[in-house]
């Protein structure tokens, strides 16, 4: 607050006095009625921490005219540099200068050479008054200097502030305070701190609990906010049901069931016993689609429609959640099961809980989504006749309430009071990116296995791979825990066989034969023993753009005597992950190291420290994981130099190369939990084209056999979540018991896939203590390759979002800094897979029928900015067709600007950026860059681009050019250039550098002069080739550049190109493929041409692998782009628009011999 009264008096030059005499006599004439004062602050620094602020008491200000500024500070080490102390903008801090007290922020520091020793007390002080800063330490002036007059004011204080280049304070502060009553200030000076009577706030404090949630919708909508459509709920359309035998042999003595009905608890007559015995009549039960949900079974029988379309989910009853149902199967014992062995029914996941009776008798239960259940048939079996297995399963006990997405309703919450059933598919409640699944994926979701041992049996073996450095040389690591089913000591040999799948590598077998007493044991093999495992010149497992995703088979055999007592076979990768992170070490100081749990595992030490206590706040409101004393000065850890903007995050490397991590969030691969692999596989070989090299497991809601398998083959680094989600607003699981049931089988069963690359404990915050403590244990020894966070981010990783749109160039200057996890914006489909998904009623405008298909009115993906933005650069649309035009264009520049904004910062402040979200678990016209039925719409190929192994790119805002070398193999004399045209058709300009890059790198901005011809013309179309040395492409993109958004408007002005379209169709083993090349016979450029392959009926040919799309042609210009697929007969014809070209569609030539 300013005073009426004059400004500090200036004191005369004399010999040095005590403090307070002088700040009450210069301050003598003021009033105490008019004292201003804040204070006084008692805080502690760690090295690592973050500063604190505290904002002024209301209506109070200070100037640089009037201000007295003091305390006491006691340095727990010496700050070489500069460190502010505490003070604020336009007003000064009172700092450190190499050690020494000095005031800072008013021209030149104001030294005073007295020295601020360690471990010690020392009152320091400053007073201003517009024309002088005077110093004191210990109550006694120590310098005084003019300065410039001021007049600029405060309403907060800095304590310790970080500034992110100089030296930073570590230490405590006591009395701090800051007035223009120069009393209040002095009065400090004359007695030290007594510490143990003061609570220190902490400039690092440790992560906190929950304090607060939501429990979704508590009470039905009103009825005026549903969702309504003019067009009727679909007629459902039955499938033709499974009519095999009850048993699928899937290799030695091992069979899936597949025969099996379904009814509904209530409408089944009888006891669990009768239902479970055999004559028990269930003719008229659901022939049931396992694996499957209930849902899944009762969509497949024609009882309700398909949920994905329209607002047909609102036909189905919500009570399918709120029901007991059975399941019933029955068969006589497979031929290959020989008496005197033991029979296990294996159920690979159930969700919720269940019952489990065989022949009338109870003989198991299970509980929560992803743990496996498996009985022992043998003493309940009919050796002879038929044998029945029922199946009671329940859902969730707090399944919650559904809300309707409409425009009157708004988005709604992100799940409800289901969270706390985790785990399970928390998700199914509703959240902004998939509705209320009516039966919350109840049912056998996952297979049902039999399988024949003799008396001892396989667990889950584990494979650990320690890469040379040098790669030339890996060792493997085996553990087999082996079952004694018997009373007795068995004599057993357990032989272990790993493969490689390529078929180059000799097969290595190694075995032991021992006494297996009763009980579980681990058999365990190592190169030390086995010279074997040490594997020379190995395949290694590579994420995707760095190498080929090599994989092995690990198959082991125990046998008792010469018979096979029992088999199982697993999958693996040999490489390595290691991480670079910056973790807070046992003196408070942040430490960049390259952390090996892998190594750390081999020495029985554990590097990181993921508890509440150990995670610390840092510099720049960033937190970081805690550095265990145990690994230091070890080789689990490998000092790093400072990583500048880079820190505190994640940098993971694989088989010792950096990866740029790019990739998306999986919320769940499938809304109804239909997880064949012909049905997900087409999903991951997208994302495989689309360059990206890591998805995350969001919520653990992917937690099956194929979703990893998949991953291994094609390269796809996963970040894997635990089933709770976002801190301070879901509720959090309640029964950490079961949680950890279902987290430990999870973790021994798929620890192997090498996809896996880290273990999230919570979506966004840090699960409860008793949660978060017994996971990272878990992992540790269940594990221990692998890094564990308790956070999907904020913890070494950036905060999520945004999630809605933004301008192109903040992915460049603001947003998904460092390691960012979720970064969203809209991303609505192609026209073909909105039509398919919506009534032809409910198209246009956009109505209820798209807000329940996730077209945001509000909440995190609200469209408003996506629509103000699309109408201020290209116009109010007036048709579907040319919104959805109109969209295309900017969601290509949007999805490319986030990985282009991530390339332009690489390694210096930035590492891995991840779409929020790159899977569509249904028809969602939000965020994802395909579609639920394999579509690609522009986001897919902006994302594409960017993502490219080697990539020229032009940097926003400054239009400078970069080239990005993703490969280790460096770029060397490789030719940059560039054309620039005008909408007209006029070559703007043109230039071009050459450049060389190493590997793993970027070239930085390279300046074409692209700049001024922008400024000059307002609107271009921009050209980057890269070529080699040879003069082969390397990469091409095409940018569309203005001064304002406005601007974009001249894109219209393109005149109207009927582009050139030859294709021809070509056999390539399975495979067909067609080829089309798209010439643009004008002067002026053509944008965003499209391409659709449609059957001989006109519907889209799906799945199908463009090599490119939403092309781009320069005038003259010709390009052959290629599609492959499978499956489709007869003619074929390719539908091709553009920007600024007209709807044709131009028959396929015949296949080429």
């Amino acid at each position: 607050m300013r005073h009426a009264s004059s400004g500090l008096p200036t004191p005369a030059a004399r010999p040095p006095r005590l403090l307070n005499a002088l700040l009450a006599a210069v301050l003598l004439a003021a009033s105490a009625a008019h004292a201003a004062t804040w204070g006084p602050f008692n805080a502690e620094f760690p090295a690592a921490a973050d500063g604190l602020v505290k904002k002024a008491p209301a209506g109070v200000t200070l100037t640089a005219q009037r201000v007295a500024i003091g305390g006491w500070f006691k340095p727990s080490e010496v700050a070489r540099g500069t460190a502010l102390l505490a003070g604020a903008d336009g007003i000064g801090y009172l700092c450190s200068v190499d050690g020494t007290l000095a005031f800072c922020g008013a021209g030149a520091p104001v030294r005073s050479g007295v020295p601020l020793p360690a471990g010690a007390w020392t009152h320091v002080a400053a007073s201003r008054d517009g024309r002088h800063v005077v110093l004191y330490a210990n109550g006694r002036e120590v310098a005084r200097q003019e300065v410039q007059g001021g007049a600029a004011a405060a309403a907060q204080i800095a304590i310790a502030p970080r500034t992110g280049t100089d030296a930073a304070f570590a230490g405590r502060v006591a009395g701090l305070t800051l007035g223009d009553d120069a009393q209040a200030v002095a009065r400090l000076a004359a007695t030290p701190p007594n510490e143990g009577m003061i609570v220190f706030e902490n400039g690092s404090p440790h992560w906190p609990l929950q304090t607060r949630q939501m429990a979704g919708q508590l009470a039905p909508q009103d009825a005026w906010t549903l969702p309504h459509s003019a067009t009727p709920p679909s007629q459902p359309v039955a499938v033709p049901a499974y009519a095999g035998p009850a048993l699928e042999p899937r290799g030695a003595n091992e069979w899936t069931i597949r025969a099996w009905t379904l009814q509904s608890a209530d409408q089944a007559p009888g006891s669990a016993q009768q239902i479970a015995s055999g004559g028990y009549d269930a003719s008229r039960w659901y022939k049931a689609t396992v694996p499957g949900t209930v849902l899944t079974t009762l969509v497949d029988r024609g009882v309700y429609p398909s949920p994905a379309y329209g607002l047909d989910n609102l036909a189905i009853p919500e009570s399918l959640s709120r029901q007991d149902w059975w399941y019933r199967t029955s068969f006589t014992l497979p031929r290959g099961h020989r008496p005197g062995r033991h029979l296990f029914v294996t159920f690979k996941g159930i969700n919720y809980a269940s019952e489990i009776w065989v022949n009338g008798r109870r003989a198991g239960t299970t509980r929560g989504a992803f743990v496996r259940g498996s009985v022992d048939l043998g003493p309940y079996l009919n050796p002879t006749g038929e044998n029945v297995i029922a199946v009671k399963v329940s859902p969730p006990p707090h399944p919650g309430i559904a809300h309707e997405e409409s425009v009157a309703a708004g988005v709604g919450e992100n799940g409800g009071v289901q969270a706390q059933d985790g785990p399970t598919f928390i998700a199914t409640e509703g959240w902004d990116w998939i509705p209320s699944v009516r039966d919350r994926n109840t049912g056998l979701w996952q297979d049902v296995v039999l399988r024949s041992t003799g008396d001892v049996r396989v667990g889950d073996a584990h494979v650990i791979t320690a890469l040379a450095d040098d790669h030339h040389e890996a060792d493997v690591g085996i553990e087999v825990p082996v079952t004694n089913l018997s009373n007795k000591t068995v004599r057993a040999t357990v032989r272990a066989t790993i493969r490689d799948r390529a078929g180059s590598m000799r097969a290595i077998v190694v075995s032991r034969t021992l006494d297996v007493a009763p009980g579980t044991h681990t058999v365990r093999f190592a190169s030390n023993d086995f010279a074997a495992l040490k594997v020379k010149q190995p395949r290694l497992w590579w994420p995707n753009g760095y190498g080929k995703p090599e994989l092995h088979d690990l198959d082991v055999d125990v046998l008792q005597g010469a018979a096979l007592s029992d088999h199982a076979r697993t999958a693996f990768g040999i490489r390595s992950v290691t991480y670079e992170l910056s973790l807070v070490d046992r003196t408070g100081h942040l430490r960049r190291v390259e952390a090996d749990f892998t190594r750390a595992h081999a020495l029985g030490v554990r590097i990181t420290d993921a508890r509440h206590e150990a995670l610390r706040k840092v510099a720049g409101n960033q937190w970081a994981t805690g550095l265990r004393a145990e690994a230091e000065g070890t080789a689990a850890i490998r000092e790093l130099a400072d990583a500048g903007s880079l820190a505190p995050h994640l940098v993971i490397k694989v088989n010792g190369v950096r990866i740029a991590a790019r990739g998306g969030n999986w919320g769940m691969d499938d809304f109804m939990k239909r997880v064949d692999r012909a049905r997900l596989e087409p999903y991951f070989r997208l994302h495989r084209d689309a360059h990206v090299n890591i998805i995350r497991n969001w919520v653990g809601q992917n937690t099956e056999e194929t979703f990893f398998e998949l991953a291994d083959e094609y390269g796809l680094m996963v970040l894997n979540d635990f089933w709770a989600s976002t801190q301070d607003y879901n509720i959090e699981p309640q029964d950490v018991d079961l949680f950890m049931a279902n987290a430990v089988d999870v973790v021994r069963r798929f620890r192997n896939h090498p996809s896996i690359v880290a273990w999230f404990g919570r979506n966004e915050g840090v699960p409860q203590p008793a949660l978060n403590e017994k996971l990272e244990a878990l992992i540790y020894a269940e594990d221990g390759t692998r890094w564990y966070t308790g956070s999907s981010n904020r913890v070494n990783l950036q905060n999520s979002g945004p999630y809605d749109y933004q301008p192109p160039e903040t992915y460049f200057t603001t947003h998904g800094k460092g390691f960012a996890v979720e970064v969203g914006t809209p991303s609505f489909p192609t026209r073909e897979a909105f039509e398919a998904a919506v009534p032809a009623s409910e198209r246009w405008p956009l109505g209820d029928t798209a807000a329940y298909h996730d077209w945001h009115p509000s909440g995190n993906g609200r469209v408003e900015p996506f629509m103000k933005a699309l109408e201020r650069k290209y116009g109010a649309p007036a048709s579907l067709a040319d919104f959805e035009r109109k969209a295309q264009l900017m969601n290509y520049e949007s999805h490319r600007a986030i990985f282009e904004g991530m390339n332009a910062g690489l390694w210096r402040e930035n590492s891995g950026r991840m779409l929020w979200m790159t899977q569509p678990a249904w028809p969602s016209t939000m965020w994802q860059i395909l579609s639920h039925d394999y579509d690609t719409h522009a986001a897919y190929y902006g994302t594409k681009h960017a993502s490219e192994p080697v990539h020229v790119q032009m940097n926003l805002p400054d239009h400078a050019v970069d080239v990005i070398n993703n490969p280790t193999a460096p770029l060397d004399k490789a030719r940059v250039a560039f054309e620039a045209w005008t909408v007209d058709g006029r070559l703007a300009g043109r230039g071009a550098a050459t450049v060389s890059v190493p590997g793993v790198a970027t070239s930085g901005p390279i300046d074409l002069g692209i700049a001024p011809l922008l400024a000059r013309e307002g609107l271009l179309v921009v050209k980057l080739t890269l070529t080699d040395g040879a003069g082969r492409t390397l990469s091409d993109n095409v940018y569309w550049p203005s001064t304002s958004p406005e601007r974009q408007r001249g894109l219209d002005t393109l005149a109207g190109v009927p582009v050139t379209v030859r294709a021809s169709a070509r056999t390539e083993g399975t495979a067909r493929k067609v080829d089309v090349t798209l010439t643009n016979p004008s002067r002026v450029p053509v944008l965003n041409t499209k391409l659709t392959l449609l059957d001989a009926a006109g519907a889209r040919v799906l799945p199908v692998y463009w090599s490119d799309n939403y092309v781009a042609l320069m005038p003259g210009e010709s390009r052959t782009v290629s599609a492959e697929f499978t499956g489709a007969t007869g003619a074929l014809k390719v539908a091709v628009r553009a920007w600024n070209g007209p709807e044709q569609a131009v028959a396929v030539d015949a296949a080429q011999p």
